[in-house]
């Protein structure tokens, strides 16, 4: 499909010419058929036969066409579905890419947050080792004065009291003041050994936010990347519909241009047939005389399907003769004579035309096979082709036609079953 497409531009000036050559006078139009009394039969029916061939060559290129046009137009489905499956792609991760943009976004705000908690539990913690620092002095300044009184100061304190009870007090006070001092430096370090402890933790915290808003943050370049790769497959395929678009439209302008070929063949072909009749016309008187009373075209069959006369807003020229198990069945001569055709037509199919003298001739079409040649003399009854469905047919049956110095008659007249 691609390789036709490619083909089509190149290839359409080209046909063009060749049609032109082929099918066109230098006027314009079909070549003229002219009728000439030194013209033969033989003359008129070579040409008949040329006309046939065009006719059959044009047809072919049309069909060729049309199966290249649907080729492209299936190319052309196959790429658009592939954009919209590739559009599809593009529009989840556009929305994956803003979910995770609001995760980092709201990431990089708690990180921001434990920031805070640990600037601030750093603060917390300077302020307690300050107080840790103080009392720890007050406290040494305290064991140096006690050291530097000695023990005599000591005792000096306990024995200073009036009684057995103050001198208990004195030595209870001494020892709880000690005590005390100990105790708030132990608490104090305590704290500050708790605020060291969940400051460790609120650093783990946003080290494992940072980890994560890092993940996130790869995870998101990894999807804007391949959201890219996948926009320029879409833009390449893009560029390949659009060229297929053009390649369709050539093969449409080269089909207008083969139909009209094909009808400049169609009126060779009628101009022709007149030929022919004119023909006949002007030899009747030489052609000796026939008998008006032919003989069964289809022996075994008699069932017409369709009569002379109007039908489907045409005229049909001669009678269709059908039945059951048709095909393939024996057509015989009405009547001895000489063959003139034995040939294909886009619409008869397979047919044969003999003369039988005096103007009169029969016709006989739609055959699966010929078994006469043109210029062979045939007696009444024989064999001269086989039932078929040939040409503008549909179904198996003989199209038989009766033909008066070229005039088709209605063949009733003519014959009977």
């Amino acid at each position: 499909m691609k390789q036709s497409a490619k083909k089509a531009s190149s290839a359409l000036l080209a046909a063009l010419l060749v049609l032109s050559a082929a099918f066109w006078t230098p006027g314009g139009g079909a070549a003229p058929a002219t009728v000439s009394a030194a013209d033969s039969l033989q003359d008129i029916q070579k040409r008949q036969k040329e006309i046939q061939q065009k006719l059959k060559d044009a047809n072919k290129q049309l069909k060729d066409l049309e199966k290249d046009m649907d080729n492209e137009a299936a190319y052309q489905r196959q790429l658009a579905s592939q954009i919209s499956l590739y559009q599809q792609d593009i529009n989840l991760m556009n929305e994956q890419i803003g979910v995770m943009t609001e995760d980092i976004a709201q990431k990089e705000e708690e990180i921001a947050q434990k920031e805070v908690e640990i600037t601030d539990k750093e603060t917390e913690i300077e302020q307690k080792q300050q107080e840790i620092d103080h009392s720890y002095e007050i406290f040494k300044v305290r064991m140096r004065s006690l050291y530097m009184a000695g023990e005599t100061s000591s005792l000096e304190m306990l024995f200073s009291a009036e009684s057995f009870a103050d001198f208990l007090t004195n030595m209870e006070l001494m020892k709880a003041v000690s005590q005390s001092d100990e105790q708030l430096v132990k608490r104090l370090r305590s704290q500050k050994g708790e605020q060291e402890q969940q400051r460790s933790e609120l650093i783990e915290i946003k080290q494992q936010q940072e980890d994560i808003l890092a993940q996130i943050e790869k995870d998101k370049e990894d999807i804007i990347l391949k959201r890219e790769e996948i926009k320029a497959a879409q833009s390449a395929l893009q560029v390949s519909y659009e060229k297929s678009k053009t390649a369709q439209q050539n093969y449409e302008a080269m089909q207008e241009q083969y139909e009209k070929n094909r009808a400049d063949v169609l009126a060779e072909e009628k101009a022709v047939e007149k030929e022919l009749q004119a023909w006949y016309a002007a030899h009747a008187s030489s052609s000796g005389s026939a008998n008006s009373q032919f003989g069964w075209p289809l022996p075994g069959y008699t069932y017409i399907s369709s009569g002379y006369g109007s039908r489907w807003g045409g005229f049909h020229t001669g009678m269709d003769i059908t039945g059951g198990g048709v095909y393939g069945a024996n057509i015989v001569a009405a009547e001895s004579g000489t063959v003139i055709q034995a040939t294909s037509h886009y619409s008869y199919g397979n047919y044969v035309i003999i003369d039988h003298g005096g103007g009169y001739s029969t016709l006989y079409a739609h055959a699966s096979s010929l078994l006469v040649s043109v210029g062979q003399r045939v007696s009444k009854g024989q064999t001269i082709a086989k039932v078929g469905s040939t040409g503008n047919s549909t179904g198996p049956h003989l199209h038989f036609e009766v033909r008066v110095k070229g005039a088709h008659k209605n063949p009733s007249n003519y014959v009977r079953p």
